[in-house]
């Protein structure tokens, strides 16, 4: 058996971008300008009054469109039906953005998976330009995963929802 060649070795296996949205439209393009690096973004919108889907759609990003019912059901829709290109998923909100070193150790991180099936981010929260270091219980957030139906559940939720 050939021996892999060395791009091979480099070439991590590709992230798709979850944004979700309502009315992001003043935060939106900075954060699409962020994962610009991904080949495969999709903005899911909870049916925004204001210009989001308008600017999603010229910035090239896949629009999904669904009222907002709770977290977990919403979540877990938009994984389920929603057609990511890739086996790993970011998901991000519109009012935060990737630095390039958080872009690298994701790559990293899913280039190296085995047996994880997913990657905490530490989140840095910022108010005026000043890091706000105590702001959260805690900084780690699962950000970075497979698309399954059972990812996220409330509290109580088999998983299974309409």
């Amino acid at each position: 058996m050939p021996s892999p060649q060395p791009s091979q070795l480099m070439q991590a296996p590709g992230i798709s971008v979850l944004i979700l949205t309502r009315n992001e439209e003043q935060d939106l393009p900075g954060c699409l300008q962020s994962v610009a690096w991904s080949d495969d973004i999709h903005v899911y919108d909870s049916m925004s009054s204001d210009a989001t889907v308008a600017i999603a759609k010229r910035f090239g990003a896949h629009v999904t469109q669904r009222v907002f019912d709770n977290w977990a059901s919403h979540q877990n829709w938009g994984l389920r039906h929603i057609g990511f290109r890739h086996p790993w998923v970011f998901y991000i909100d519109a009012d935060e953005r990737m630095t390039p070193e958080l872009v690298e150790q994701a790559r990293a991180a899913v280039r190296a998976a085995r047996d994880e099936v997913a990657f905490r981010v530490q989140r840095r929260d910022f108010f005026l330009d000043t890091w706000l270091r105590h702001v959260q219980a805690s900084p780690f957030y699962t950000r970075v995963f497979p698309p399954q139906p059972h990812a996220l559940r409330a509290p109580g939720q088999s998983g299974v929802d309409s």
